[in-house]
């Protein structure tokens, strides 16, 4: 408990991590798994009682490969406007088409857009 709190009072992070290792939680990055790609993200239909919860789901359009993401991310230059209109692309049957790559880990994996593609 120590060390975590240690951890904590010197790094201004928090250090609960499932294996222990604070580490794991501020350094682990899911993009190293799922790098940079174009993927279609969709409602995956799960409904949690707290957040984070991963409800959408992110599949690469090179492979079948396919995770979990609790949010997305949008560039800070991206109007208000077009994010929006991109969630509610997310919850039609074709989903919602974009370039990023996930950050994160566990429950709280997000999902870093870069650029919408056109339909």
């Amino acid at each position: 408990m120590r060390k975590y709190l240690c951890a904590f009072l010197v790094f201004g992070v928090s250090a609960c991590g499932p294996e222990g290792s604070f580490f794991d939680d501020i350094f682990h990055d899911a993009s190293k798994v799922h790098g940079p790609g174009t993927y279609r993200l969709s409602d995956s239909g799960v409904r949690c009682a707290q957040a984070p919860c991963p409800t959408l789901r992110v599949s690469s359009l090179g492979s079948h490969t396919e995770f979990l993401v609790s949010g997305i991310e949008f560039p800070a230059g991206m109007s208000q406007n077009t994010r929006q209109q991109a969630t509610a692309l997310v919850s039609t049957p074709d989903g919602l088409v974009a370039y990023g790559a996930p950050r994160g880990q566990g429950d709280g994996r997000v999902f870093v857009v870069q650029s919408l593609m056109e339909r």
